[in-house]
C-alpha cells in the first residue's frame, strides 16, 4: 500500500485503530479512511465528513467554506467508495440532481490519481487483485 506521505500513514493507522473499537473494519470504512487520509484539509476536518461512531458521511461536508477544489476530489473519492454516492448535498439527494464532480475524469485529474487507485483497490480487493499481479509480469491483459 502507498501512503502520500508520514501523515497520511500514521492517520490511516490511528483511523484503524479506532475502527476495531467500533467493530467497523470492512473494506468501505478501510477505503473511506485511507483516501480521507490522502490530503491535510480532510485529515484535519475527518470528523466534519464523517461520524464513525454512527456509520454515517456528511454530505454536506462537500458545500462547507474549507473545501479547496481537491479536498472535494478527495471527498467525493471518499463517498463514491463509500455507498456509490454521486450528490453534492442532502439537497441534491433531495432533488436528484447528480453532480458531473464524481466522474473519473473529474476526480482522477489531479496528483492524487496514484492513491485514489489504492483507495479503489481497498474498496474492492477482489476485483483488483489479478491486474497488478499481471502488470508485474510481461502479460498485462486481465485474467479472465
Amino acid at each position: 500500500m502507498y501512503f502520500i506521505n508520514e501523515e497520511h500513514e500514521l492517520f490511516f493507522i490511528n483511523k484503524l485503530k479506532e475502527l476495531h473499537q467500533y467493530k467497523k473494519t470492512d473494506v468501505y470504512y478501510t477505503s473511506l479512511i485511507y483516501t480521507l487520509g490522502i490530503c491535510e484539509t480532510t485529515r484535519k476536518h475527518f470528523d466534519t465528513i464523517i461520524n464513525m461512531k454512527k456509520g454515517e458521511i456528511n454530505i454536506d461536508a462537500l458545500t462547507l467554506p474549507w473545501q479547496t477544489g481537491t479536498s472535494e476530489k478527495v471527498t467525493r473519492m471518499a463517498f463514491s467508495l463509500w455507498n456509490g454516492c454521486m450528490y453534492d448535498s442532502e439537497e441534491d439527494i433531495d432533488n436528484r440532481k447528480m453532480s458531473s464532480g464524481y466522474s473519473p475524469s473529474e476526480i482522477f485529474a489531479c496528483s492524487y490519481a496514484p492513491y485514489f487507485y489504492e483507495g479503489v483497490k481497498l474498496r474492492y480487493p477482489e476485483y483488483t487483485k489479478g491486474i497488478i499481479e499481471n502488470m508485474n509480469g510481461k502479460n498485462c491483459e486481465m485474467e479472465r
